[in-house]
């Protein structure tokens, strides 16, 4: 992708708007392989079917960009990117409290989060290596565990869920447990709603908000509009 990236800015090279998407990709493709991670959001990157109806030259970088996620995905096992404007928000949200992240994956949440002071137990029990990504490579401890056995064995105030798999209603079992517990902290779930990301029977029964200060910076680059909530 790199290769393909560079290529394409070449030959748009006077094109501010197009080089914009491009240079956001292309730094954010990059910095990943050395677990850096986008400052701000990244601007949304498709056009739009008058932009390349306008300029059919632009058809093969929109696929391109189209499959950037995937990309990242299969390259480093990430399936929610964050920035770092976002995970300031996140830690002042936080507030100095005990953080649990379950289906932590590579741990990229909970990295920037320890790298902010924050005291968080990441965890996964990794059931997605060799899917689309081959080798779980994380960027911080994450310990083995299933999300519901970390629920019994760590004491948290917030608990972090992202991009949990829509294959499943393990999501569902965490919050009807929450529910048993009268869990009164923060359960943030990031993902899109009845769509991509976890199951319908959760977005069923989820009692959700959308706070303002922890969406402020995340913004979807894709066609998959993942927001972060607040579940009860």
């Amino acid at each position: 992708m790199i290769e393909q990236l560079q290529a394409f800015k070449r030959q748009f090279a006077n094109d501010a708007f197009v080089q914009r998407k491009i240079d956001a990709a292309l730094t954010t493709f990059v910095g990943l392989g050395q677990q850096q991670l986008p400052d701000q959001p990244l601007p949304h990157l498709g056009f739009s079917v008058t932009q390349l109806v306008k300029n059919p030259d632009l058809m093969p970088l929109d696929a391109l960009l189209a499959n950037f996620r995937q990309q990242v995905i299969t390259t480093y096992g990430i399936w929610h990117l964050p920035n770092n404007q976002w995970l300031d928000d996140l830690h002042q949200f936080i507030a100095g409290r005990q953080v649990l992240e379950i289906m932590a994956g590579n741990g990229v949440i909970t990295h920037g989060l320890r790298a902010r002071g924050d005291q968080v137990v990441a965890t996964d029990n990794f059931a997605w290596a060799g899917q689309d990504n081959q080798l779980p490579t994380p960027w911080t401890a994450v310990l083995p565990c299933s999300a519901s056995q970390a629920l019994t064995t760590y004491p948290f105030d917030v608990l972090i869920m992202s991009w949990a798999p829509d294959t499943t209603t393990s999501d569902l079992e965490i919050l009807q447990r929450l529910r048993q517990q009268h869990f009164t902290g923060d359960f943030i779930v990031i993902g899109e709603a009845n769509q991509a990301t976890n199951s319908p029977a959760f977005w069923a029964t989820a009692h959700n908000t959308q706070p303002a200060a922890l969406n402020r910076h995340h913004q979807p680059f894709d066609d998959i509009k993942d927001q972060v909530f607040l579940v009860k």
